[in-house]
């Protein structure tokens, strides 16, 4: 049997530097709040087929973890081979992207977190900060 896993995305700026890491992790919870606590996540590269179904979690983070979010993954898919549930819904500001080509998260239960050196290693043996602080943007978890 697979194990349980979480996936974790670190943020980057967007918009040529005018939205920064925090603000964009923001609105996505800013965004459940309103819309009985559930929201549509979407990313340009989606997990490996071989571990999406074993997907349980997510964590949306800055590079340092000083600012995160954890929530449950209800629901994942690519855009053009699985519509996500209509109940989950996007922020605006990404009404723009082609999620035909997209992965997607529907994600409930947001809290907001910080992540700690030691809090969490990835599934590589290194710590989920010193992954992330790098070039890396993604990173598995055994939960």
């Amino acid at each position: 049997m697979v194990d349980k896993l979480m996936v974790v995305y670190k943020f980057g700026s967007r918009f040529n530097g005018d939205l920064s890491p925090k603000e964009g992790i923001n609105i996505y919870d800013l965004h459940a709040r309103e819309h009985q606590g559930k929201v549509l996540f979407t990313i340009n590269k989606a997990p490996d087929v071989k571990y999406r179904d074993s997907i349980k979690k997510i964590i949306l983070m800055t590079k340092d973890g000083s600012f995160a979010i954890r929530a449950n993954v209800d629901f994942a898919g690519k855009g053009s081979v699985l519509s996500p549930p209509i109940e989950y819904t996007i922020p605006s500001i990404w009404d723009n992207d082609d999620r035909t080509k997209m992965g997607w998260f529907a994600l409930s239960n947001l809290e907001r977190i910080e992540v700690k050196r030691g809090d969490y290693a990835s599934v590589n043996g290194k710590d989920l900060i010193d992954s992330m602080s790098g070039n890396a943007y993604m990173a598995y978890v055994k939960i």
